[in-house]
Formats: structure tokens, C-alpha cells, sequence
């Protein structure tokens, strides 16, 4: 009878577990829902990431087509206008050479002897230099600096051998660059200035002024006086 009491007042400790195992469970339920939430939040974390780096690569990517895209009209626009910068010099060019001839097809060769010219309108300057115009033309005028395109033939006064001439070479023009300062002879840095493109002077330069006492080599003897039929085709 004793233990019978005994039992009732003092209860084993078993009788209080299953509330245990009931917070147990609660707990671990709770613990699983935080992992799934932990893991929820991950992985938006690395799908947002992820869109985000997908955006930037497509951004970079248009920016680049668009930047290609540019450079690909750039140079086609400057292809375009060098092409037309190209054909319209040629234009000009032949058109210049058309006026300079008087509209007469550019001839194959120079002349072998000096073409007459009216003699009185013959200028001397102070450096010995002549020159007469044969023709006047309309373009724009030649100063110092300026960078010339001519045609042109030269002869020795004393006997009227032509010596050389841009003809002679298919018509090819010849550049100066720095007209008084060029690298030719001094009667021409004189001679040109003044002129107007589509015209044509004569220069009667005296050796001082063109190849000296030297000469040159075997086509210009020394203390030659010598002429040239200059055409200015184009002046810049």
C-alpha cells in the first residue's frame, strides 16, 4: 500500500516526455522552414546575379554592334567622299588642261622650235628676267607660296633646240610646291608669280637665273640663256 502511495506522489519522470518530443518536433519543423527559406532567398539571390550579369554582357554587346555599326557607315562615308574628292580633282584637272589648250586636245609632244609670239609685249624685270604673256587666264593667280600644277617646254635661245617637256611624257603635269622658294631655277620662282591659272607666259630667263656657267650636262651648255612656254593648269 505504501508503494501504491508513493507511486501517486511522486510520478515517474516519463510521464513528462511526451511534451517534450512534442516542442522537440515543433523546433525541428521550425528549423526546416528557416533552411528552406535560407535556401529560397539563394536562390533568387543567384537568379537576380545572374539576370543581372546576363543584362550587362546583352548591354555591352549592343553598345558594341551599335559602335561597329557606326565605324562601318563612317568608313563608308569616307570612302564615298574620298572617291568623289578623287574624281572631282581629275575633273578639275581636265577641265583646267582643257581650258589652258583653248579646248584643243593636249598635245603628244612640245613643239621643236619656239612658236612665234608678239614680241612688245615683252616685261624685263630688275633681276634680267623676260617674259611675255601669250596668254592671259582666268583663274586664280599665282603669288608666293602658292603650289602650282603646269605644263610646259623648254629651248635654248641661242639655236631654238627644245630641250625638254611635260608633253613629251604623255602630258604629265609637273607640281611645284612653295612657288619663289621652290627647288627649281630662280627664273621660274620669278617667273610664275603673277600668273593665273589657264594662262601661258614665255620666260626668257638669262643664265644667271636659270643653270649658270656650269650649264647643265650635255643639253644646256654654260651661259646659256634659256626659254620656256610655261601653262599654269591649276594653282592651290
Amino acid at each position: 500500500m505504501s508503494q501504491t502511495i508513493r507511486s501517486e506522489k511522486d510520478p515517474s519522470p516519463k510521464q513528462g516526455r511526451p511534451g517534450q518530443r512534442q516542442q522537440e518536433r515543433i523546433n525541428r519543423k521550425e528549423r526546416r522552414k528557416r533552411r528552406a527559406r535560407t535556401w529560397t532567398v539563394s536562390i533568387v539571390a543567384v537568379v537576380l546575379i545572374a539576370l543581372g550579369v546576363w543584362g550587362i554582357v546583352q548591354y555591352q554587346q549592343y553598345n558594341n554592334q551599335l559602335a561597329l555599326a557606326a565605324s562601318k557607315s563612317a568608313t563608308a562615308t569616307a570612302d564615298a567622299k574620298g572617291t568623289a574628292e578623287v574624281k572631282a580633282t581629275a575633273t578639275g584637272i581636265a577641265n583646267a588642261v582643257q581650258t589652258a589648250t583653248g579646248g584643243s586636245p593636249t598635245p603628244s609632244a612640245g613643239p621643236d622650235k619656239p612658236p612665234v609670239v608678239d614680241t612688245s609685249k615683252t616685261v624685263k624685270t630688275k633681276s634680267g628676267l623676260q617674259y611675255i604673256d601669250v596668254k592671259t587666264g582666268n583663274g586664280k593667280e599665282v603669288t608666293k607660296g602658292s603650289t602650282v600644277k603646269v605644263e610646259y617646254t623648254g629651248w635654248l635661245e641661242s639655236n631654238g633646240k627644245k630641250f625638254d617637256s611635260s608633253y613629251d611624257r604623255k602630258g604629265e603635269l609637273f607640281e611645284l610646291a612653295n612657288v619663289g622658294n621652290a627647288s627649281v631655277i630662280p627664273g621660274w620662282n620669278e617667273g610664275l608669280i603673277g600668273m593665273k591659272a589657264g594662262g601661258t607666259r614665255r620666260l626668257i630667263i638669262p643664265p644667271d637665273l636659270g643653270y649658270g656657267k656650269e650649264g647643265s650636262g650635255d643639253v644646256i651648255p654654260p651661259n646659256s640663256t634659256i626659254v620656256f612656254d610655261v601653262t599654269v593648269v591649276t594653282v592651290s
